[in-house]
């Protein structure tokens, strides 16, 4: 059968309607080692040929540090918001997005559409350097080739150092109970946790959100999301005493999926710190809601039970293998109009976590610059005061907000438009990013379940993608997005980027970075030639 094959860059998003001629050749590339290379497979058929099964070869002598995946389209109902103006995106109105990355070795050819392939390599860090041709065919069933394309990729002599950066994406424990239907902290949530957090550390996510008591976030007021609560909290007469064995296992499987930093859960509800998050306890004997929407955040009997807690939780991670390698929260998103309230809740407790950073996503300039938040994450369209005073420690974020000139995961944004974030996020000298979303799979406030397979804007809550970065997989495993692995690559850039300043200098970097382009968080090039470019110039710096 007549079948044309193209091999494309990794921030490919092709969708089914377009000409595969419209897409540029990559049969080259450089990495480093210890690095990983994508390289995409665009492949067509004439109209006629329906159904046509093909097997998915690689031939290479890097054969065995290759995967291959099938991306499939998903429907994409709020591509963004509304009122959005920024023009760089990919749809303009629902449609059908490639996202879906499921592990391929056959794919069925439909004539007349244009179809997906994702290819990653993975450089070993003992490899030695040179050469290496990636040959990708597709074959039927008897062996015959229907069509094939080579890559060659270069390994350069130089090793990618390990990420520096802190990335957190939340991870969401009663989501996967919810979609899985077991029982949190079964023995089968505790395997779907471990999964879950393994794939988020091989993707750059180095960071967990770890739920010592449930989480308040996307939380309707009054409302309430499935108890995680890792510590057991009993009172008797007044005295509170806590079981930390669920801190201990969760603190186990991070340590074993290799996570560098515990974020540890918010103390205070969202937007304004007015009130306590959930907090279950046996009480004199009786299992019940302690404290919730009900309790005033700066109210003395909670503020007893944080004062309580907070010690031996700090002695308990410590023991657990995490000292010095966790931080707080005391509310999301403040505004200057929460001040009062945001500031009464953390001075209740804050000569008790003033040893480890205290860290909250925030916009605005001057409610930094009052000094209640000391560790800013701040939004990369709020960004430039921060960095232009060069705030030390800065960390950036972004979420449904960031929708309009900046950096994003959406289905509907180009895949370059999501990786120079790596670039953007080294120039702006980022210590840490946070995303809310690894793998929220509920409604907005959490009302309701969501099928993330067919609903991935929340329910028309965010512009599509903002939710979630991974999909549940049948087997208990993530199954990943091409939106994902695309700001993955956005991670090794800045490793790379690191390791240039090391050898080169800052301003030599720098000067690289903006040789073509002055690139800012809310300006970048609107092409996948720069971020190319980019690190074939870094790579080939570092390796001589």
């Amino acid at each position: 059968m007549s079948v044309t094959l193209r091999l494309t860059s990794g921030m490919t998003k092709a969708m089914l309607q377009d000409g595969i001629e419209s897409f540029a050749v990559r049969t080259a590339g450089t990495a480093l080692l210890g690095d990983r290379f994508y390289f995409c497979g665009l492949y067509t058929a004439p109209v006629g040929h329906s159904g046509v099964r093909l097997h998915v070869r690689v031939r290479s002598p890097l054969k065995k540090h290759v995967a291959a995946y099938r991306v499939e389209h998903v429907p994409v109902r709020l591509p963004f918001y509304p009122d959005s103006t920024d023009d760089d995106y990919l749809l303009r109105g629902p449609g059908l997005l490639p996202d879906l990355l499921v592990p391929a070795k056959v794919v069925l050819v439909q004539g007349g559409l244009l179809q997906q392939l994702l290819f990653e390599v993975r450089v070993p860090r003992d490899l030695a350097p040179g050469a290496y041709p990636v040959t990708v065919a597709l074959t039927d069933d008897a062996g015959r080739i229907a069509a094939k394309a080579t890559l060659t990729l270069e390994v350069l002599n130089a090793v990618l150092p390990e990420q520096e950066l802190t990335v957190t994406q939340w991870f969401h424990g009663d989501c996967l109970a919810t979609y899985y239907r077991t029982k949190v902290f079964s023995a089968r949530h505790w395997r779907l946790m471990e999964n879950y957090i393994k794939i988020a550390v091989d993707t750059g996510i180095n960071c967990i959100l770890t739920p010592v008591l449930t989480p308040p976030l996307d939380t309707a007021v009054g409302g309430e999301r499935p108890t995680v609560q890792l510590v057991d909290v009993t009172r008797e007469n007044g005295v509170y005493t806590f079981g930390f064995e669920k801190l201990k296992r969760f603190c186990d499987i991070c340590r074993r999926a290799g996570v560098k930093e515990l974020e540890i859960s918010h103390f205070f509800t969202q937007w304004g710190a007015e009130h306590a998050p959930k907090v279950m306890a046996t009480v004199d004997g009786t299992y019940r809601r302690l404290f919730g929407w009900e309790t005033d955040s700066a109210g003395p009997e909670y503020v007893a039970f944080l004062r309580a807690l907070i010690p031996q939780l700090k002695e308990k991670l410590d023991a657990y293998g995490y000292a010095g390698h966790y931080f707080f929260h005391i509310s999301d998103e403040p505004s200057p109009a929460h001040l009062e309230k945001y500031n009464a809740a953390k001075n209740g407790i804050f000569d008790l976590i003033a040893d480890h950073p205290v860290r909250d996503a925030l916009s605005n300039y001057e409610f930094y610059t009052s000094g209640v938040v000391k560790n800013p994450i701040v939004a990369t369209n709020h960004a430039a005061d921060f960095i232009q005073n060069d705030v030390p420690g800065l960390w950036l974020y972004y979420c449904c907000g960031q929708n309009k000139l900046v950096s994003n995961r959406f289905y509907a944004m180009p895949g370059y438009r999501t990786r120079v974030l790596g670039a953007q996020l080294y120039k702006s000298k980022a210590a840490g990013f946070l995303q809310w979303g690894y793998n929220f799979w509920y409604s907005r406030y959490s009302l309701d379940e969501i099928n993330p397979f067919v609903i991935n804007d929340g329910d028309f809550f965010t512009p599509a993608g903002d939710p979630f970065a991974v999909y549940p997989g049948q087997d208990g495993k993530p199954l990943l997005s091409l939106r994902h692995v695309q700001f993955s690559q956005a991670l090794l850039d800045e490793r790379a980027l690191r390791l240039a300043e090391r050898k080169f200098g800052r301003e030599r970097v720098l000067a690289e970075i903006d040789r073509d382009y002055e690139l800012k968080l809310d300006d970048y090039p609107k092409n996948e030639d720069y971020v190319l470019a980019l690190r074939d110039r870094i790579n080939r710096m570092v390796a001589e």
